[in-house]
């Protein structure tokens, strides 16, 4: 007779390898192609040292490499790879998660 597995409950785990913080902050995106390059509106839901979660009025495309460009006095572009993607509901929104290429500035 062949053993039928447990249905237990598995306990969730993080597999993520730095902290996220929740924030929603304005940011432009640069998306480049192969004959011109676009910075569209977006804004963060949460971030690490390691990467980005953001909301995007437009899709991208794992793989894709984008340039995170900070707002404010001092504008630094942050270079990115979009990791996963995926539409929100029917709207245009997109959710993507993107890891950054370099390391944060302090």
């Amino acid at each position: 007779m062949v053993e039928k597995p447990s249905m237990r409950a598995v306990p969730v785990v993080d597999l993520r390898q730095s902290e996220r913080i929740p924030a929603t902050i304005s940011i432009g995106l640069v998306v480049e192609s192969e004959a011109f390059k676009v910075e569209h509106q977006a804004s963060t839901i949460d971030f690490s040292v390691r990467g980005a979660k953001v909301q995007t009025p437009f899709a991208l495309l794992p793989g894709e490499t984008v340039e995170i460009i900070t707002m404010g006095d001092s504008r630094h572009a942050i270079s990115a790879r979009v990791v996963w993607a995926h539409r929100v509901g029917t709207d245009l929104w997109s959710l993507s998660g993107l890891a950054f290429l370099d390391t944060l500035p302090a």
